[in-house]
């Protein structure tokens, strides 16, 4: 039976992803200061001679009004420079394969999230390790607090209000990956002999813009959409480094959402009894 270390397993990608792998018959060994602080990767021991393979997924992220906050990129920066340093300093001396989850936004140098991101690649690089870059994960309803992201935050809005406000005029564009074909990708890509590069993407293909998501969960729950009269930011990036060998995302945005919808609807049930 393989055994994977994933750091960074209680995350809103590592949680369901540790699932998918046990599903697959695989051990896990989860680690995240989530669990425990004996657990925070900036500075712990990782149990890597019990590992056969290591997926780091660890981060100091949110959605994008975490991550563009201008008072919370101090704190962004010191986190992931300190998860970095002993994450890889570690991965080094053990040799073990590992796949390092980088974003699109690695492409954005006006910011820390996308800098330590493509340091983070540049890392992965010299250790010999694998990277798939995420383009904009969903799937899972999140809790409602500032790292939640825009698809949880307008559903939450539009069950609880019956309305969705938006931040920005939501014609800026966006590629929305399922998490459960991240899953499948990020497997893919470690265990895959054929990779010629270290980088590749884990998206969609297929353009949305932020206006049409809210319209979709407007379908869904009856709620009205406020668009907002900011004008939001398109992405520099396009996901030109090529697709994994073999993987092909399998999930429909609208199905994706349905699917997330019918989850808050059960959670907010819950949550009254």
């Amino acid at each position: 039976m393989n055994t994977n270390l994933v750091i960074g397993s209680e995350g809103f990608i590592g949680t369901p992803f540790c699932a998918f792998l046990e599903a697959k018959g695989e051990a896990v060994i989860r680690f995240d200061i989530k669990r425990t602080e004996k657990e925070d990767a900036r500075i712990a021991q990782l149990p890597l001679a019990k590992a056969d393979a290591v997926y780091f997924l660890a981060w100091d992220v949110g959605g994008s009004k975490y991550l563009y906050e201008p008072k919370l990129q101090k704190n962004q920066l010191d986190w992931n420079l300190a998860l970095m340093k002993n994450v890889f300093d570690q991965l080094e001396k053990a040799k073990k394969p590992f796949l390092f989850v980088s974003s699109q936004l690695s492409e954005e140098v006006d910011t820390v999230y996308g800098v330590t991101k493509r340091l983070g690649e540049v890392w992965t690089d010299l250790l010999g390790g694998k990277c798939v870059r995420v383009w904009n994960a969903y799937g899972y309803m999140e809790g409602e607090d500032v790292k939640s992201h825009v698809i949880s935050d307008f559903i939450y809005q539009a069950l609880k209000t019956k309305k969705i406000t938006m931040m920005t005029s939501g014609a800026e564009w966006r590629q929305f990956t399922h998490i459960t074909d991240l899953s499948n990708a990020f497997h893919m890509a470690l265990h895959s002999k054929g990779l010629r590069k270290t980088v590749y993407d884990a998206s969609s293909y297929e353009w949305a813009q932020i206006i049409d998501v809210a319209n979709m969960i407007a379908d869904f729950t009856g709620a009205v959409v406020v668009p907002g009269s900011k004008t939001g930011h398109d992405p520099i990036a396009s996901p030109n480094r090529g697709r994994i060998p073999g993987w092909l995302p399998t999930i429909e945005l609208r199905d994706g959402i349905r699917a997330m919808v019918e989850e808050a609807r059960a959670r907010i049930k819950n949550e009254k009894r």
